[in-house]
């Protein structure tokens, strides 16, 4: 079978042998992908690099039996300032974390992989709010993945509302909800106006555009939310402040 060309993001890694890795990359084209990475934690090896955290390259595999292997790989971006600064660091992994549920093999994935390019390097080389890239990386997978929260109507009943009516958000059911249509069975969470607007403003013009103040990013919710939507819960002890 011939050699297969994409390019990739490692999400994770893990030590196979004395001198290997099982990478574990994010791919436009062919989604998630497990490869062995050969040889790659010798000190003098051209794959050390590529076989790191965040590394972001064009990857040559080799299809073989029963499972992929790297050959070679055209580095692009380490993201180095994200080693040497341990609150952007947390946040990176966390959003590797976030990319490996939510892909899948076989499955295309260009705007997940373009988005987390993009906030990786908002995190390595801007002064931007860890917390603010990170809810913004979730708001924006979750539009992509057919999830948006509603942010103008009540969800349960579809009634528009008013800014200072905004109080509520429905985790189960995703969008606001409305004092006449709360329960005690309803896994809502508190959301305030200025917390909604944040969102629609990043929706719309992007986090580099907004002007709306980074404090207002609601992290908490949106990662309970994603994580709700994938049915898997990540570790983020410490995150969201």
């Amino acid at each position: 079978m011939p050699s297969i060309t994409t390019q990739g993001i490692v999400l994770r890694h893990a030590d196979y042998r004395e001198h290997d890795r099982m990478l574990t990359l994010l791919s436009p084209s062919m989604g998630r992908i497990e490869a062995l990475c050969r040889g790659c934690k010798r000190p003098q090896s051209p794959l050390l690099s590529a076989s790191e955290w965040f590394a972001l390259g064009e990857y040559v595999l080799y299809a073989g039996k029963g499972h992929m292997t790297v050959t070679s790989c055209s580095l692009t971006e380490t993201f180095f300032p994200l080693r040497t600064d341990y609150d952007r660091l947390k946040y990176a992994t966390y959003l590797l974390s976030i990319a490996e549920a939510a892909a899948q093999p076989g499955e295309r994935a260009v705007e997940l992989f373009t988005l987390l390019a993009r906030s990786l390097s908002r995190l390595a080389y801007t002064e931007k709010d860890p917390q603010a890239v990170s809810a913004a990386f979730l708001l924006h997978l979750s539009a992509v993945s057919g999830y948006r929260p509603r942010l103008s109507h009540c969800v349960r009943c579809g009634r528009r509302m008013k800014d200072e009516e905004i109080r509520l958000m429905d985790i189960e059911n995703g969008g606001l909800l409305c004092k006449n249509c709360q329960s005690s069975l309803t896994r809502a969470r508190p959301l305030s106006p200025a917390q909604a607007l944040w969102m629609r403003d990043v929706l719309t013009r992007g986090i580099d555009k907004t002007d709306q103040p980074e404090e207002n990013a609601p992290g908490a919710l949106l990662g309970e939310y994603v994580e709700a939507r994938m049915e898997k819960p990540i570790r983020h002890e410490g995150l969201w402040r």
